[in-house]
Protein backbone atom coordinates (compact mmCIF):
# COMPACT_ATOMS: atom_id res chain seq x y z
CA UNK A 1 0.00 0.00 0.00
CA UNK A 2 1.38 3.40 -0.94
CA UNK A 3 0.29 6.80 0.53
CA UNK A 4 1.17 9.82 -1.60
CA UNK A 5 1.55 13.27 -0.17
CA UNK A 6 2.85 16.12 -2.27
CA UNK A 7 4.45 13.59 -4.64
CA UNK A 8 6.34 11.73 -1.89
CA UNK A 9 5.76 8.51 0.04
CA UNK A 10 5.02 9.16 3.67
CA UNK A 11 7.03 7.52 6.45
CA UNK A 12 3.95 5.42 7.27
CA UNK A 13 3.86 4.20 3.69
CA UNK A 14 7.54 3.29 3.82
CA UNK A 15 7.01 1.24 6.97
CA UNK A 16 4.06 -0.64 5.41
CA UNK A 17 6.02 -1.30 2.25
CA UNK A 18 8.91 -2.69 4.26
CA UNK A 19 6.57 -4.98 6.18
CA UNK A 20 4.92 -6.20 2.98
CA UNK A 21 8.30 -6.77 1.35
CA UNK A 22 9.61 -8.71 4.33
CA UNK A 23 6.50 -10.85 4.39
CA UNK A 24 6.96 -11.61 0.72
CA UNK A 25 10.55 -12.67 1.30
CA UNK A 26 9.58 -14.85 4.24
CA UNK A 27 6.75 -16.39 2.29
CA UNK A 28 9.10 -17.22 -0.56
CA UNK A 29 11.43 -19.23 1.73
CA UNK A 30 8.75 -20.81 3.92
CA UNK A 31 8.67 -24.63 3.51
CA UNK A 32 5.10 -25.00 2.40
CA UNK A 33 5.80 -27.57 -0.33
CA UNK A 34 5.65 -30.47 2.13
CA UNK A 35 2.00 -29.79 2.86
CA UNK A 36 1.05 -30.55 -0.72
CA UNK A 37 3.23 -33.67 -0.91
CA UNK A 38 2.76 -35.47 2.38
CA UNK A 39 -0.58 -37.05 1.50
CA UNK A 40 0.25 -38.12 -2.05
CA UNK A 41 -0.40 -41.73 -3.02
CA UNK A 42 2.96 -42.91 -4.42
CA UNK A 43 2.86 -44.74 -7.72
CA UNK A 44 5.25 -47.17 -9.35
CA UNK A 45 7.62 -49.68 -7.82
CA UNK A 46 8.13 -50.53 -4.19
CA UNK A 47 11.48 -48.78 -4.43
CA UNK A 48 9.79 -45.51 -5.46
CA UNK A 49 7.25 -45.86 -2.68
CA UNK A 50 10.01 -46.36 -0.12
CA UNK A 51 11.94 -43.45 -1.63
CA UNK A 52 8.87 -41.22 -1.37
CA UNK A 53 8.51 -41.99 2.33
CA UNK A 54 12.21 -41.35 2.92
CA UNK A 55 12.22 -37.96 1.18
CA UNK A 56 9.07 -36.93 3.04
CA UNK A 57 10.91 -37.77 6.28
CA UNK A 58 13.93 -35.66 5.27
CA UNK A 59 11.67 -32.77 4.26
CA UNK A 60 9.83 -32.87 7.59
CA UNK A 61 13.07 -32.97 9.53
CA UNK A 62 14.49 -29.93 7.74
CA UNK A 63 11.20 -28.08 8.15
CA UNK A 64 11.37 -28.69 11.90
CA UNK A 65 14.87 -27.18 11.87
CA UNK A 66 13.57 -24.16 9.86
CA UNK A 67 15.68 -25.11 6.86
CA UNK A 68 12.93 -24.24 4.40
CA UNK A 69 15.08 -24.44 1.30
CA UNK A 70 16.11 -28.04 1.91
CA UNK A 71 12.65 -28.98 3.14
CA UNK A 72 11.20 -27.84 -0.18
CA UNK A 73 14.00 -29.54 -2.11
CA UNK A 74 13.30 -32.88 -0.45
CA UNK A 75 9.55 -32.39 -0.85
CA UNK A 76 10.05 -31.93 -4.58
CA UNK A 77 12.03 -35.18 -4.74
CA UNK A 78 9.31 -36.94 -2.75
CA UNK A 79 6.72 -35.74 -5.26
CA UNK A 80 8.82 -36.99 -8.17
CA UNK A 81 9.20 -40.39 -6.51
CA UNK A 82 5.44 -40.49 -5.91
CA UNK A 83 4.87 -39.97 -9.64
CA UNK A 84 7.11 -42.97 -10.35
CA UNK A 85 9.94 -40.87 -11.79
CA UNK A 86 13.54 -42.06 -11.86
CA UNK A 87 14.82 -40.04 -8.91
CA UNK A 88 18.57 -40.49 -8.79
CA UNK A 89 20.86 -39.53 -5.90
CA UNK A 90 21.86 -35.87 -5.98
CA UNK A 91 25.21 -35.29 -7.64
CA UNK A 92 27.94 -34.01 -5.36
CA UNK A 93 28.34 -30.87 -7.48
CA UNK A 94 24.65 -30.19 -6.90
CA UNK A 95 25.58 -28.94 -3.43
CA UNK A 96 28.28 -26.69 -2.04
CA UNK A 97 30.58 -29.30 -0.56
CA UNK A 98 33.98 -28.54 0.93
CA UNK A 99 36.78 -29.61 -1.42
CA UNK A 100 38.27 -32.12 1.03
CA UNK A 101 34.92 -33.92 1.38
CA UNK A 102 34.03 -34.22 -2.29
CA UNK A 103 36.09 -37.30 -3.13
CA UNK A 104 34.55 -39.56 -0.49
CA UNK A 105 31.03 -38.42 -1.33
CA UNK A 106 31.63 -38.92 -5.05
CA UNK A 107 32.86 -42.45 -4.45
CA UNK A 108 29.89 -43.10 -2.16
CA UNK A 109 27.48 -41.94 -4.85
CA UNK A 110 29.20 -44.10 -7.46
CA UNK A 111 28.90 -47.09 -5.18
CA UNK A 112 25.24 -46.34 -4.56
CA UNK A 113 24.52 -45.93 -8.27
CA UNK A 114 26.21 -49.25 -9.00
CA UNK A 115 23.99 -50.97 -6.45
CA UNK A 116 20.80 -49.25 -7.59
CA UNK A 117 21.31 -50.15 -11.21
CA UNK A 118 22.71 -53.56 -10.40
CA UNK A 119 19.22 -54.80 -9.45
CA UNK A 120 19.08 -53.57 -5.83
CA UNK A 121 15.90 -51.63 -6.64
CA UNK A 122 14.15 -54.86 -7.46
CA UNK A 123 15.85 -57.33 -5.14
CA UNK A 124 16.09 -55.16 -2.01
CA UNK A 125 13.92 -52.06 -2.60
CA UNK A 126 13.60 -51.00 1.05
CA UNK A 127 17.35 -51.30 1.67
CA UNK A 128 18.21 -49.55 -1.61
CA UNK A 129 15.84 -46.65 -0.88
CA UNK A 130 17.20 -46.31 2.66
CA UNK A 131 20.75 -46.14 1.28
CA UNK A 132 19.76 -43.33 -1.10
CA UNK A 133 18.01 -41.39 1.67
CA UNK A 134 21.02 -41.76 3.97
CA UNK A 135 23.28 -40.52 1.17
CA UNK A 136 21.01 -37.47 0.63
CA UNK A 137 21.06 -36.82 4.38
CA UNK A 138 24.86 -37.07 4.48
CA UNK A 139 25.25 -34.77 1.47
CA UNK A 140 22.89 -32.15 2.92
CA UNK A 141 24.48 -32.22 6.37
CA UNK A 142 27.96 -32.05 4.84
CA UNK A 143 26.96 -28.96 2.90
CA UNK A 144 25.84 -27.27 6.11
CA UNK A 145 28.99 -28.54 7.80
CA UNK A 146 28.24 -27.41 11.33
CA UNK A 147 26.69 -30.55 12.86
CA UNK A 148 29.43 -33.23 12.91
CA UNK A 149 27.24 -35.63 14.88
CA UNK A 150 24.50 -35.53 12.24
CA UNK A 151 27.06 -35.89 9.44
CA UNK A 152 28.52 -38.97 11.12
CA UNK A 153 25.08 -40.51 11.74
CA UNK A 154 24.01 -40.12 8.10
CA UNK A 155 27.39 -41.29 6.80
CA UNK A 156 27.44 -44.39 8.99
CA UNK A 157 23.85 -45.26 8.10
CA UNK A 158 24.70 -44.96 4.41
CA UNK A 159 27.65 -47.32 4.56
CA UNK A 160 25.68 -49.93 6.49
CA UNK A 161 22.79 -49.78 4.03
CA UNK A 162 24.84 -49.72 0.83
CA UNK A 163 26.77 -52.77 2.03
CA UNK A 164 23.46 -54.52 2.72
CA UNK A 165 22.27 -53.63 -0.79
CA UNK A 166 25.48 -54.95 -2.32
CA UNK A 167 25.12 -58.21 -0.42
CA UNK A 168 21.50 -58.54 -1.60
CA UNK A 169 22.49 -58.35 -5.27
CA UNK A 170 25.61 -60.45 -4.98
CA UNK A 171 25.28 -63.46 -7.27
CA UNK A 172 24.85 -66.72 -5.42
CA UNK A 173 27.95 -68.86 -5.11
CA UNK A 174 28.29 -71.54 -7.73
CA UNK A 175 26.92 -74.89 -6.67
CA UNK A 176 29.50 -77.20 -5.17
CA UNK A 177 30.98 -79.67 -7.59
CA UNK A 178 29.33 -83.05 -7.57
CA UNK A 179 30.94 -85.42 -5.14
CA UNK A 180 33.59 -87.66 -6.49
CA UNK A 181 32.20 -91.10 -7.16
CA UNK A 182 33.06 -93.59 -4.52
CA UNK A 183 35.96 -95.72 -5.71
CA UNK A 184 35.09 -99.26 -6.45
CA UNK A 185 36.06 -101.36 -3.45
CA UNK A 186 39.04 -103.61 -3.92
CA UNK A 187 38.48 -107.04 -2.46
CA UNK A 188 40.93 -109.77 -1.65
CA UNK A 189 39.55 -112.74 -3.56
CA UNK A 190 42.15 -115.43 -2.83
CA UNK A 191 42.75 -117.09 0.55
CA UNK A 192 44.72 -120.15 1.61
CA UNK A 193 44.69 -122.13 4.85
CA UNK A 194 47.10 -124.90 5.93
CA UNK A 195 46.62 -128.15 7.80
CA UNK A 196 48.58 -130.44 10.07
CA UNK A 197 49.79 -133.73 8.65
CA UNK A 198 46.97 -136.19 7.93
CA UNK A 199 44.36 -133.77 9.38
CA UNK A 200 41.31 -131.92 8.10
CA UNK A 201 40.77 -129.98 11.33
CA UNK A 202 40.90 -126.20 11.11
CA UNK A 203 43.49 -124.45 13.23
CA UNK A 204 42.79 -121.09 14.91
CA UNK A 205 44.90 -119.37 12.26
CA UNK A 206 42.89 -121.09 9.53
CA UNK A 207 39.59 -120.01 11.11
CA UNK A 208 40.76 -116.38 11.29
CA UNK A 209 41.62 -116.50 7.58
CA UNK A 210 38.24 -118.03 6.73
CA UNK A 211 36.41 -115.42 8.85
CA UNK A 212 38.01 -112.79 6.66
CA UNK A 213 37.11 -114.71 3.50
CA UNK A 214 33.46 -115.08 4.60
CA UNK A 215 33.25 -111.35 5.48
CA UNK A 216 34.61 -110.41 2.07
CA UNK A 217 32.11 -112.73 0.40
CA UNK A 218 29.23 -111.04 2.23
CA UNK A 219 30.48 -107.62 1.11
CA UNK A 220 31.26 -108.38 -2.52
CA UNK A 221 28.57 -111.01 -3.14
CA UNK A 222 30.61 -113.27 -5.41
CA UNK A 223 29.13 -115.31 -8.22
CA UNK A 224 30.71 -118.42 -6.77
CA UNK A 225 33.07 -119.54 -4.03
CA UNK A 226 35.58 -122.05 -5.32
CA UNK A 227 37.23 -124.26 -2.68
CA UNK A 228 40.05 -126.61 -3.64
CA UNK A 229 41.68 -129.05 -1.17
CA UNK A 230 45.26 -130.34 -1.50
CA UNK A 231 47.69 -132.68 0.23
CA UNK A 232 51.39 -133.29 0.21
CA UNK A 233 52.86 -136.41 -1.43
CA UNK A 234 53.23 -138.48 1.73
CA UNK A 235 50.92 -141.48 1.66
CA UNK A 236 48.95 -143.26 -1.05
CA UNK A 237 47.50 -141.07 -3.81
CA UNK A 238 43.95 -142.44 -3.36
CA UNK A 239 44.07 -141.74 0.38
CA UNK A 240 45.33 -138.25 -0.25
CA UNK A 241 42.47 -137.57 -2.64
CA UNK A 242 39.94 -138.39 0.09
CA UNK A 243 41.90 -136.33 2.62
CA UNK A 244 41.89 -133.33 0.29
CA UNK A 245 38.13 -133.66 -0.11
CA UNK A 246 37.64 -133.74 3.67
CA UNK A 247 39.77 -130.64 3.97
CA UNK A 248 37.73 -128.86 1.28
CA UNK A 249 34.44 -129.84 2.98
CA UNK A 250 35.77 -128.70 6.35
CA UNK A 251 36.50 -125.26 4.90
CA UNK A 252 33.14 -125.13 3.07
CA UNK A 253 31.25 -126.03 6.25
CA UNK A 254 33.00 -123.30 8.23
CA UNK A 255 32.32 -120.73 5.49
CA UNK A 256 28.64 -121.70 5.51
CA UNK A 257 28.50 -121.26 9.28
CA UNK A 258 29.90 -117.74 8.83
CA UNK A 259 27.06 -116.76 6.47
CA UNK A 260 28.55 -117.61 3.09
CA UNK A 261 26.02 -120.39 2.45
CA UNK A 262 23.84 -117.96 0.47
CA UNK A 263 26.38 -118.17 -2.36
CA UNK A 264 27.20 -121.01 -4.71
CA UNK A 265 30.03 -123.03 -3.19
CA UNK A 266 32.05 -125.36 -5.37
CA UNK A 267 34.18 -127.57 -3.08
CA UNK A 268 36.51 -130.24 -4.48
CA UNK A 269 39.57 -132.21 -3.40
CA UNK A 270 42.52 -132.50 -5.80
CA UNK A 271 44.71 -134.74 -3.68
CA UNK A 272 48.43 -134.42 -4.31
CA UNK A 273 48.07 -133.53 -8.01
CA UNK A 274 48.83 -129.78 -7.73
CA UNK A 275 51.56 -129.25 -5.14
CA UNK A 276 52.99 -125.80 -4.50
CA UNK A 277 56.33 -127.27 -3.55
CA UNK A 278 57.61 -129.82 -6.00
CA UNK A 279 58.81 -132.74 -3.92
CA UNK A 280 59.56 -136.39 -4.42
CA UNK A 281 56.90 -138.96 -3.68
CA UNK A 282 56.24 -139.75 0.01
CA UNK A 283 57.78 -136.43 1.17
CA UNK A 284 55.91 -134.47 3.82
CA UNK A 285 55.69 -130.72 3.10
CA UNK A 286 53.38 -128.36 4.99
CA UNK A 287 53.18 -125.98 2.06
CA UNK A 288 51.22 -128.56 0.08
CA UNK A 289 48.77 -129.44 2.90
CA UNK A 290 46.36 -126.65 2.11
CA UNK A 291 42.90 -125.48 0.93
CA UNK A 292 42.62 -122.58 -1.50
CA UNK A 293 39.51 -120.37 -1.44
CA UNK A 294 38.74 -118.17 -4.46
CA UNK A 295 35.86 -115.68 -4.60
CA UNK A 296 34.77 -115.51 -8.22
CA UNK A 297 32.85 -112.39 -9.35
Amino acid sequence: MRIFKRGRISSTGLRLAAVVGLAAVLGACHGTDLEGVRDLEPQGSEFNQQLFAGYVGLSARELAEHDYRDSDRFAARAAAAARGDDVRPTAVDGRLIAADKQEELSKARGRLMAALFGSAKGKAPAIAAAAQISYECWLQEQEEGHQPGDIADCRNAFYGQVIAAEVAIRPPPPPPPPPEPEPEPVYVTYYVVFFDFDSSDLSMAAKQTLDEAAGTALAMRPYKIVIRGHTDRAGPEEYNLGLSERRALSVAGYMIDQGAGRFVIDAEGLGESEPIAKTADNVRDGRNRRVEVTLSE
